[in-house]
Parts: C-alpha cells; structure tokens; sequence
C-alpha cells in the first residue's frame, strides 16, 4: 500500500522524505542474465508508486519477476530444507521433483511462457481459420458477381439481338406491303387495259413471285 510504503521513509522529525531507491549492480559477465551487456543495475523506487528500473528503463513488476526466474533466482527457491523435510523429499514422486528442481533452475518462467505461447498459437490459428472461412466466402461472392455479370451481358446482347430482328421484320412487311399494293394496281389496270394484259400479267407474276420469298 502507498501510505504504508511512505511510512518506511521517514520517521522522526524533520523534513518528510517523499521517495527513495535501493539499486543492485549484477556482475553479468558469464550472460546469466539475459542481457548482452557485463553490468546490469536493477533499481526500485520507493514513492507514492512503486516503481522498477532496468538500466535506468521503466519496467514492469513481472518483467523484474520474468528476468530474475530466468536466471535462476525464483521466489520458490528452497536455498534452505528444514531437516524433518529430507525424507518427505526424499519419497516425494518424480513429477514433484522435477517440479522443484525446475523452479531452483529458474525455468519455470519459461514453461509458464510456452504454455502462453501454444495458447497465442491457438488462438492465431483460430483467427486465420475465420479469416480463411471469410475469404472463401468473399471468393464464392466475386464468382457469383462474375456470372450475374455475365449473366446480364448475354440478356443485353439478346435483347439488341431481338429489336435488331423486330426492325427487320417491321421493314420486311412493310416491303411486302408496298409490292401488294402495287400488284392489287396492276390487277386494277389489267381490268381496264386489255391490250397491256400480258405484259401486266407478267409484271404482277414477277411481284407474285418476289411476294412468296
């Protein structure tokens, strides 16, 4: 607690001490930390918050936790054995020995970091399964949108098709209109004209003829 931190400060009269720091210089020269480097301060604040530093970098509590653990220097650590333990020890399974000797090893901090790895690999590899469910169904879209597309090309192309084919018609019997006509004035004048019989005869054969095309 804060006010309880404070009260390690000052005691007393005189001026009140609002924070103070303890700080540790690690001899890294055999890398047993971590870091690429053969002196590693580690400082923690004593204030209103508490607060942590590696090489004069704010850290986290856990982080401290995480790089004493991975060199060995876990909170668990049984640097003493009470001597009436020694038997229980002693006959105490393997999977609890290996337990133990894991925590005086200091590599629990990197079980406890694999187990968070496989689960961040579950939990991508369930993301990338939607993405991929996602994805095929954004594919299935873009060909049902490429055949309605296709689709509406053809229905247009049978349409022009079709008015195309309908002015075609309309000018067809327009013709045949045009050449009945012209043969029912033919009739008429072979009705009149008995000398241009034959030829008119001919004639309105002809357009008899071009009529039954």
């Amino acid at each position: 607690r804060p006010e309880q931190r404070l009260a390690l400060l000052h005691e007393g009269t005189g001026p009140r001490v609002i924070s103070a720091f303890v700080e540790i210089i690690f001899d890294n020269s055999d890398n047993r930390l971590p870091i690429d480097k053969e002196e590693v301060s580690l400082r923690r604040v004593i204030g209103a918050k508490g607060q942590y530093f590696l090489d004069k970098k704010m850290v986290t509590k856990n982080d401290v936790m995480n790089l004493l653990e991975s060199a060995g220097f876990s909170r668990s650590n049984p640097y003493y054995i009470v001597k009436q333990k020694i038997n229980q020890m002693a006959t105490a399974p393997d999977s609890q020995r290996l337990k133990l000797l894991r925590e005086v090893a200091g590599t629990r901090v990197y079980d406890e970091r694999k187990e968070e790895s496989i689960s961040l690999m579950k939990e991508t590899e369930g993301k990338r399964e939607k993405i991929d469910a996602q994805q095929d169904a954004r594919d299935k879209m873009e060909e049902i949108e490429r055949q309605v597309r296709e689709l509406k090309s053809k229905i247009s192309a049978m349409k022009e098709e079709k008015e195309q084919l309908s002015a075609e018609r309309q000018e067809q019997i327009k013709q045949r209109t045009k050449l009945e006509l012209k043969a029912k004035d033919l009739q008429d004048e072979l009705a009149g004209n008995s000398e241009q019989r034959k030829r008119l005869l001919k004639e309105r054969q002809k357009l008899l003829e071009k009529i039954e095309e």
